[in-house]
């Protein structure tokens, strides 16, 4: 659902927050979709995996909805789960408690809700290729799929039992689509 009224970003940047959250498209407030118990089960089970693995490499921070915004394309948007190089994280105390971070994510990633639209969906995904996302995770816990996509390369789709790597932002992250998965099936009562 978008405003009558246009905004500014600063204007937009400066509203209380909402819940479910709003991201700021083309002057419009569009909130997000209601995540579904499947979204939130797959987020957390990326979020452990990555938080597992940076815990050890410290390659990088595991954020959930950070707040970015794009001053170019006048944005705000609120992936699911970003992953920042450690090298740039923002040091600044103001940022870090109220944000938003004025820049890409290295990895951005987007779990599916029932009511997102695929048009939403595809230009959100054009949008951070556009803003040099290196990496961009789009899952869909309903296909049991993963499609990846990198600025200037094909998309590649994946499904379990596959297991793939985070290049070019992570190095030796391997993620078991068939593990990731498995959880949904253990919430709807089938033995994994």
């Amino acid at each position: 659902m978008g405003t009558a009224t246009r905004l500014t970003l600063d204007q937009f940047l400066a509203l209380p927050e909402t819940e479910p959250p709003s991201e700021f498209i083309c002057g419009e407030v569009v909130q997000k979709p209601m995540p579904s118990p499947f979204h939130s089960l797959i987020v957390s089970g990326l979020v452990a995996r990555l938080w597992n693995y940076l815990g050890r490499s410290a390659q990088a921070f595991v954020l959930t909805e950070p707040r970015h915004a794009n001053r170019q394309e006048q944005r705000s948007f609120l992936p699911d789960i970003a992953v920042v190089v450690a090298s740039r994280m923002p040091r600044d105390s103001r940022t870090l408690q109220r944000g938003p971070l004025e820049m890409a994510p290295d990895i951005a990633i987007e779990v599916l809700s029932p009511d997102d639209r695929p048009g939403r969906v595809a230009e959100k995904l054009a949008f951070y290729l556009r803003a040099g996302v290196p990496l961009v995770w789009v899952v869909d816990p309903i296909e049991r799929s993963l499609a990846a996509h990198r600025p200037g390369r094909p998309s590649s789709f994946h499904q379990p039992p596959e297991v793939i790597d985070a290049a070019p932002v992570l190095r030796e992250f391997q993620l078991d689509l068939a593990e990731l998965f498995a959880v949904l099936d253990t919430a709807e009562g089938t033995p994994g």
